[in-house]
């Protein structure tokens, strides 16, 4: 059987490190300015053609211990003082760029096309090699009920079931931003403080534990569903996360643990 096969494959390895650090740097939030830790976990991602003598992009054996090599000096160091390592402030977009550095920028018929790096299981920074993105997810609780104001009652709940119910339903939603941008001068895309203001106020105040059918203007005139929602959040963080050179660049809705909506831009 002969199939159109695509061309390329990116192929992926993992590896775990801890790092520890704090930083004397007044532009640094104050929680981050006492010695504090993370368990890192880096995933490097190598695309390129599949070789036909062989079936790989690369060999996964040669990717791992250029893995090891590139994270063996912030393995259980401390990254900050005389002995850092790091030319810059120990923030995770510039460990991501000293490891980006660090990392072969090719292996066999593979190219370093991204790198993934999750501090905690809130925040994780991505680089390709044109671009970097930090990611923060939060959580809250919010209600609604799905149904159209041209439909009937038995019409809604044919088209929309339970989710239709008189009284409504809630979710525990859980939500990531990601903003897309160059590090400043302290490190960062965006001070983990400043973005987390936002999302409080243009989020949290707005939506969290609020029934967005009764209580929420945004939805007056528009159904609630987890499309429209994630579309809504967009709109209202996309103007203040814009600017000072970063932007808004995706955020992820989760409505349960099997339902995701997602709106980039």
């Amino acid at each position: 059987m002969k199939l159109n096969l695509p061309p390329t494959v990116a192929i992926a390895r993992r590896v775990y490190f801890s790092v520890g650090r704090h930083a004397p740097l007044q532009s640094w939030p104050p929680r981050l300015r006492l010695p504090h830790g993370y368990d890192c976990v880096l995933t490097a991602y190598y695309e390129g053609a599949v070789a036909a003598h062989n079936g790989m992009v690369a060999n996964i054996s040669d990717i791992k211990p250029a893995l090891a090599l590139a994270v063996a000096p912030l393995d259980c160091a401390m990254l900050t003082g005389a002995d850092t390592v790091l030319p810059n402030p120990p923030s995770g977009e510039n460990i991501v760029e000293f490891l980006w550095q660090r990392l072969p920028a090719h292996i066999e018929g593979g190219r370093l096309d991204r790198l993934v790096l999750e501090l905690s299981p809130r925040l994780r920074v991505e680089k390709t090699p044109t671009s970097m993105r930090i990611t923060r997810k939060y959580e809250f609780a919010a209600a609604h009920r799905l149904c159209s104001p041209e439909l009937t009652d038995d019409e809604n709940l044919a088209l929309y079931g339970k989710c239709a119910n008189l009284a409504g339903h809630g979710h525990n939603y859980g939500l990531e931003v990601t903003v897309e941008g160059a590090p400043g001068a302290a490190g960062f895309i965006m001070a983990p403080d400043r973005l987390d203001e936002i999302v409080e106020a243009e989020v949290f105040t707005r939506f969290d534990h609020k029934h967005l059918n009764e209580d929420c203007p945004e939805f007056e005139n528009l159904i609630p569903t987890s499309e429209n929602f994630a579309r809504v959040i967009f709109a209202v963080l996309r103007e203040k996360l814009t600017g000072d050179g970063h932007r808004l660049a995706k955020i992820g809705l989760h409505e349960t643990q099997k339902n995701y909506f997602e709106v980039e831009g």
